[in-house]
C-alpha cells in the first residue's frame, strides 16, 4: 500500500485516491506497525484490559482482502482522476465574498440551536459531571436535531475559513462570535471528530491549492494524532490521561480488520444480505416499524457480537466495507462491479468541484469524507438520503450568504 502511494500518488490534497489511501493507512497499515514496533521493544501494557488486538493472529484472508479492496479502489478512483478534466480553485475564490451580516445571523440560529440541544439533552449537571454517558444516551430523541447541528456546523466552518481566505478586511468580533458557536457545537457533539472535521472544512480555501508531499504528509498526521489524543481525553472524561494510554488506544480504536475477521471465521460469503437494511430505516419514517439493529451492517453486528454493549446505549463497533462486500456480493470477483460504481461517483463530483460555486466545493468535501467514513461502514448508509435533503436546502438558501463578485472587462 505504501509504495503504491508514493509511486502514484496525487499530489493534490483533497483528491479520492488520497482518502483511500489515508483510510488503509489508518485502519491499517499504522495500527499494524505501531503494533510490531510495541512487540519489539516488550511494551508493559499499563490499560486495565491489556493487549486486545493481536496482529499476529490474523487470518491471511482478512489481510488479502484488504490488500484486495485497497488496490481496487485505489486503481479505480487514481484512473479516474487522471481521465476526468481538472479545473482551477484561483477562480472560484477570487469570484465570490461571504457576506459578514448574514454569517452573523447564521452562527447566531447554530448557537441557539445547539443550546436547545445542550438543555433537553440533560443541561449543564449532566454535561459537565459525567459527558460520556450523557453524550452516548441522552440524544435519543433529538436526532434530527443533532443531525442539522452536525451539518450546520460543518458548513459554518467552511464558510468561516472561505470568509478569512477571501475577505480583504476581516472582523474579528465576528470571528470571535463564529469560533464560540463552532466550539460550543463541538463540545456537544463529541469533540474528537468534530475537531477534526471543523479543521478540514475550515481549511479548504488552502487545501485546495496545497502541493501534498511526504513532509507535509507527515505533518498532517501528527497533527491528527494529537488532536484525536486531545479530544480523547476529553471523550472519556480524563480516563487517557497519560501519553502510554493513549497510544495503547489507538490499537483497539483502529481494529475493523479484526471485526471482519471475526465474519470471515464465522459466516460464509452471501448475496444482499444487508443491502436493504437503510430502506428498513428509511420506512420507518412512513409508519414501517423495524428493530434499530436492522437499519445499518455495523448495528446488525454488534447486537449479535456485542450485545450488552449493544442494548446497554453504548457506541457501536463499526465494521469495515470488506464486511459489507462480503456479505452481499458473494465471490470476491463480483467486489469489482460496486467498487467501480463508487469510485466513478465520488469522481464526477471531484471533477465539478470549482465549477458550481462554493456550496458545491462544500457538498464535494462532505461527500469525500463520507467516502472515508464509507471505509468503516457500508456504500449505502441510511443517512445519505438526509445528506442530499440537506444539500438541497443549502443550495438553495445560501445565495445570500456568498456573494458574486462582477467582474469588469476592459
Amino acid at each position: 500500500m505504501l509504495a503504491v502511494f508514493l509511486v502514484f500518488r496525487n499530489k493534490e490534497v483533497l483528491c479520492p485516491s488520497n482518502i483511500v489511501f489515508g483510510s488503509y493507512f489508518l485502519y491499517f497499515v499504522f495500527p499494524c506497525v505501531l503494533f510490531y514496533v510495541l512487540e519489539w521493544v516488550d511494551w508493559v501494557y499499563v490499560l486495565p484490559w491489556g493487549k486486545t488486538n493481536d496482529w499476529s493472529t490474523l487470518s491471511d484472508e482478512a489481510v488479502l482482502s484488504y490488500a484486495y479492496v485497497f488496490t481496487l479502489f485505489y486503481g479505480f478512483t487514481r484512473l479516474f482522476e487522471v481521465l476526468l478534466v481538472r479545473s482551477s480553485a484561483v477562480s472560484l475564490f477570487e469570484q465570490y465574498r461571504v457576506n459578514p451580516l448574514v454569517l452573523f445571523v447564521f452562527s447566531g440560529m447554530i448557537l441557539l440551536g445547539g443550546l436547545y440541544f445542550f438543555q433537553v439533552t440533560g443541561g449543564a449537571e449532566a454535561w459537565f459531571s459525567n459527558y460520556s454517558d450523557t453524550y452516548l444516551e441522552n440524544k435519543k430523541g433529538y436526532g434530527l436535531l443533532n443531525f442539522l447541528l452536525i451539518m450546520s456546523s460543518n458548513f459554518l466552518a467552511f464558510v468561516l475559513g472561505f470568509y478569512w481566505k477571501t475577505q480583504r478586511r476581516i472582523s474579528y468580533t465576528l470571528l470571535a462570535f463564529v469560533l464560540v458557536a463552532l466550539v460550543f457545537c463541538a463540545y456537544i457533539q463529541g469533540v474528537k471528530s468534530r475537531i477534526f472535521y471543523f479543521a478540514i472544512f475550515f481549511s479548504i480555501p488552502w487545501l485546495t491549492t496545497l502541493r501534498l508531499t511526504l513532509f507535509k504528509g507527515a505533518v498532517l498526521f501528527v497533527g491528527f494524532v494529537l488532536a484525536f489524543s486531545f479530544a480523547m481525553y476529553f471523550r472519556s472524561n480524563g480516563f487517557y490521561s497519560t501519553p502510554e494510554m493513549l497510544l495503547e488506544y489507538f490499537l483497539s480504536y483502529f481494529n475493523t480488520i479484526f471485526l471482519h475477521d471475526m465474519i470471515l471465521r464465522d459466516m460464509p460469503p452471501n448475496f444482499l444480505l444487508t443491502m436493504g437494511y437503510p430502506l428498513n430505516k428509511w420506512l420507518t419514517f412512513f409508519g414501517v416499524p423495524s428493530e434499530d439493529y436492522m437499519h445499518d451492517i455495523s448495528r446488525w453486528l454488534t447486537s449479535i457480537y456485542f450485545p450488552k454493549q449493544w442494548f446497554g446505549g453504548a457506541a457501536t463497533q463499526q465494521w469495515p466495507v470488506e464486511t459489507e462486500l462480503y456479505l452481499n456480493y458473494g465471490n470476491y470477483l463480483f467486489w469489482v462491479v460496486p467498487i467501480f460504481v463508487y469510485s466513478l461517483f465520488i469522481c464526477a463530483l471531484y471533477s465539478l468541484r470549482y465549477r458550481l460555486g462554493p456550496v458545491f466545493l462544500f457538498i464535494f468535501t462532505c461527500e469525500l469524507l463520507f467516502f472515508l467514513s464509507m471505509f468503516r461502514g457500508s456504500m449505502l448508509q441510511w443517512i445519505a438520503l438526509f445528506n442530499v435533503i440537506f444539500y438541497l436546502m443549502l443550495w438553495g438558501g445560501s445565495r445570500l450568504l456568498f456573494v458574486k463578485e462582477k467582474v469588469h472587462v476592459q
